[in-house]
């Protein structure tokens, strides 16, 4: 590859980047709000729960065993699924970007010599 081929890669890299980032910010928000929704459901489950006379004991079973609660807690932990793999593949964007600059260092590098 030519220097001016690697760094019209790298330019969209960081295109795909940058719309990985603003993704990521989305899904964050999709994820903590599902996690919200979670935990309030959860507590309001546990409290109808407590008031109708159930042992403490069981109560956060049979609450999370709720087909309600079971949802909202399926939705979030593929909310938080979602949100970890973006941030994988920005990661991933980002170790490519860095092996394609260091090419770049190098050709140029090898410019200078010759």
């Amino acid at each position: 590859m030519e220097i001016i081929e690697l760094e019209k890669e790298l330019i969209e890299k960081n295109k795909w980047l940058f719309a990985k980032l603003t993704e990521q910010r989305s899904l964050i928000e999709t994820a903590s709000q599902s996690e919200y929704s979670y935990r309030v459901a959860l507590a309001s489950k546990m409290m109808e729960l407590r008031a109708e006379g159930y042992p403490v004991t069981i109560m956060s079973d049979l609450s999370r065993g709720d087909k309600n609660i079971a949802k909202l807690k399926l939705d979030r932990d593929i909310a938080a699924g979602i949100a970890d793999a973006c941030k994988g593949a920005i990661r991933a964007i980002q170790t490519s970007m860095s092996g394609i600059q260091s090419l770049i260092s190098a050709y140029k590098a090898e410019m200078i010599l010759k």
